[in-house]
Parts: C-alpha cells; sequence; structure tokens
C-alpha cells in the first residue's frame, strides 16, 4: 500500500484515496509521486498552515477566550451577590439597632407610672413577758476542797446546802445555779466525784434541806467568786470570794 501526500494540507494520504481525510480537497488531479523528489514532505511541511488547521486553532482559541469570559463573568457576579448579600446585612443591622433604641425610648415614655399604695401596719402590742420568779430558798456554803484529776487540771469542789422554802416539791437544777469566776471569765463546769453525796438533780420536799455539790476547773493561787444564783431573774442568793491553794486546801473570803 503507498502513501502519497496532500497537495493542499500537506498531510499524508492513502494512494487508492479520492478525497484527503484532513481538509477533504479531492486528490483525482493529484501528479504522481516521483521517487527523486523525496524532499517533497518537508517542503510541504514548512510551507504555511493550510486553511483547515487554521481553523481549527481559531475555534480552540475561541474555546478558550469563551471559556475565559465565563469564568470572570461567574467571578464578577458571585463578587457582586456577596456584596450586595453584605450590604443588605448591614442595612439590616443598623434598621435593627434604631427600631430598639426607639422601642427603648417608647418603654420609657409610654408606660404608665405604678402607684404604690401606702400599707399601714397595724401597730402590734407585744404583751410583757412575766418572768417567773424562782421558789423560796435557802443557802448556806458547807465547804470547799480542791483536787487534781487524771488530765493535771486543778478542781474546786463546792458544796452547798438548799433548804426548800416553798410550799410545792421542787429542784434545785430547775430553779438555781452554781457559778465560778476567775478573773472575771467563767470557769468550766466539770463532772464531780459520784462518790459524793449530791441531790443535784433530786425533789426536795418543803422545808427539807439537801446537800447540792458541783465542780468547776481553776487555777490554783488565783482567788475565785463563788455565787449561787437563779436561772429566772436577777436574784443572786450567795457570793463569797475563796482562794484555792495548790496543797489542796481552801482560804475562804468574805
Amino acid at each position: 500500500m503507498g502513501i502519497r501526500y496532500c497537495m493542499h494540507c500537506g498531510m499524508p494520504v492513502s494512494r487508492k484515496a479520492v478525497f484527503c481525510p484532513e481538509c477533504g480537497a479531492s486528490l483525482k488531479e493529484a501528479a504522481p509521486r516521483k521517487e527523486s523528489d523525496s524532499a517533497a514532505p518537508r517542503d510541504a511541511l514548512k510551507k504555511p498552515a493550510p486553511e483547515g488547521r487554521v481553523n481549527r486553532r481559531k475555534r480552540k482559541a475561541n474555546k478558550i477566550a469563551w471559556l475565559f469570559a465565563a469564568g470572570m463573568t461567574a467571578a464578577v457576579c458571585i463578587a457582586a451577590f456577596f456584596i450586595l448579600d453584605a450590604g443588605e446585612k448591614i442595612k439590616y443591622a443598623r434598621s435593627r439597632r434604631q427600631e430598639n433604641i426607639m422601642d427603648a425610648q417608647r418603654s420609657a415614655t409610654d408606660h404608665p407610672r405604678i402607684r404604690i399604695p401606702e400599707i399601714s401596719i397595724p401597730d402590734i402590742s407585744i404583751p410583757d413577758i412575766q418572768i417567773p420568779e424562782p421558789p423560796a430558798a435557802a443557802f448556806a456554803v458547807e465547804g470547799y476542797e480542791t483536787e487534781t484529776n487524771l488530765k493535771g487540771d486543778t478542781v474546786l469542789y463546792v458544796s452547798i446546802r438548799y433548804t426548800n422554802e416553798a410550799e410545792d416539791e421542787e429542784c434545785f437544777l430547775t430553779n438555781f445555779q452554781i457559778s465560778v469566776q476567775q478573773e472575771g471569765a467563767r470557769c468550766k463546769q466539770t463532772a464531780g466525784d459520784p462518790a459524793k453525796e449530791n441531790h443535784l438533780t433530786d425533789l426536795v420536799q418543803p422545808d427539807e434541806t439537801v446537800l447540792i455539790s458541783a465542780a468547776f476547773i481553776i487555777q490554783a493561787e488565783k482567788e475565785a467568786t463563788v455565787s449561787v444564783g437563779a436561772f429566772f431573774g436577777k436574784d443572786n442568793y450567795l457570793e463569797q470570794t475563796v482562794l484555792p491553794h495548790s496543797d489542796g486546801t481552801v482560804s475562804a473570803g468574805a
């Protein structure tokens, strides 16, 4: 199968072809190829491009230009959309802010003032609380003694003779209290010796006399004020100043 070249576009074609498959030109009048003319295809390639190839290049360039123009148009449209959208948002925000300011002004001026009626509080009379007087009783100091407990503290025992002079039976603990103070501070009361006689919580019959005992943690060699007072009222039935010593003895004053 021989090959020849189209005299119009220079492309290789079959010798049996009637038309050029590249440019469509007729090949009937084409002159037979001579063997000595071996440089013809090269000379043909060096010639200016035929019209068919130029048309293809133009179509390709037009297609690229159209795509570029379409892309630029789309980019411009997108940018314009975002710009317009941002402008609308700014405009809306300004409008809402203005509406809020106007609403606040209307709220400050349109709301009616609420008058709160005066509330008259009725006078409440608080009745005087009558503190019951403690029952009649008599007290006498039985004696004092000191000892050192297991913790090394000095404990002062106070023994009082209590006589119930009321008409009914009474308990010392519900009406009276024994206290000891040193340097203006109350001394802590502690548990006493259970072996000692003590009617602190017993009911005492009228005209009956019993021994009441209480124990306090004190500082030795410092004066202490011992007193018996009423739980109700300010009656003080007994008060005495004592001086406890380290050797266990107590000096009683007035």
